[in-house]
């Protein structure tokens, strides 16, 4: 059975009206799917892999290790610029992202205090040989 197009009308909305009837889906369950669809959340929670906790675990002990290590310029440095790296990527896993930020905050405080552990050992290494 074909319905008349009305001026105006587009021809792809008569192909779907005679899909819908022609699969005999009735207007209440076309507006059932639609309104699931509309419900259905569009992000996805996705569980965390093995690989992916330990790999967050090990950027969250790097930034924890980057304060300390903050006095020894070069180590310190590099641990927090690592730690920041990691948990930078470790934002990509959803159900562990505080934890990822935890690592981004304390790698941060590494960082900035090895940079002013830095800049006093120059400082001083300038004041007293030149």
């Amino acid at each position: 059975m074909r319905l008349p197009i009305f001026i105006g009308q587009h021809t792809e909305a008569a192909s779907l009206r005679e899909k819908i009837i022609a699969q005999r889906i009735y207007p209440t369950e076309a507006l059932r799917k639609i309104v699931r669809r509309i419900d259905t959340p569009t992000t996805r929670i996705t569980i965390p892999t093995e690989d992916q906790r330990h790999f967050i675990l090990t950027g969250f002990t790097l930034s924890c290790v980057s304060i300390p290590a903050a006095f020894l310029p070069i180590c310190g440095m590099s641990i927090a610029i690592t730690g920041l790296f990691i948990g930078f990527y470790g934002r990509q896993a959803t159900l562990l992202k505080s934890f990822s930020t935890w690592s981004i905050v304390l790698s941060a405080v590494g960082l900035l205090l090895s940079c002013i552990n830095t800049i006093v050992v120059i400082s001083i290494y300038i004041k007293t040989y030149m």
